[in-house]
């Protein structure tokens, strides 16, 4: 879990965006928020800028996912069509 300063005010589950990353807000405490990045960890360094994007990290289900495989953000990973 990463920990992030610079972001005022941000609520639980938000995303967040790290560059190309996104991640998404866990625990908040009074000057720092602690981040999941949903991705290569590798890719986040020190001094990357971090972006609210005032949206809740919402996945959508339905039949259309039955038998395929996802990412954390519902991308999908098989080669389905």
């Amino acid at each position: 879990m990463a920990r992030v300063s610079g972001i005022d005010i941000t609520f639980i589950g938000e995303l967040i965006t790290l560059g190309a990353l996104k991640s998404v807000t866990l625990n908040l405490e009074f000057f720092i928020s602690g981040l999941t990045i949903l991705g290569n960890d590798r890719d986040v360094e020190q001094g990357d800028i971090a972006e609210r994007t005032f949206m809740e990290l919402l996945i959508n289900v339905g039949f259309y996912l039955i038998g395929r495989v996802i990412d954390p953000i519902s991308n999908f990973l098989d080669d389905l069509k």
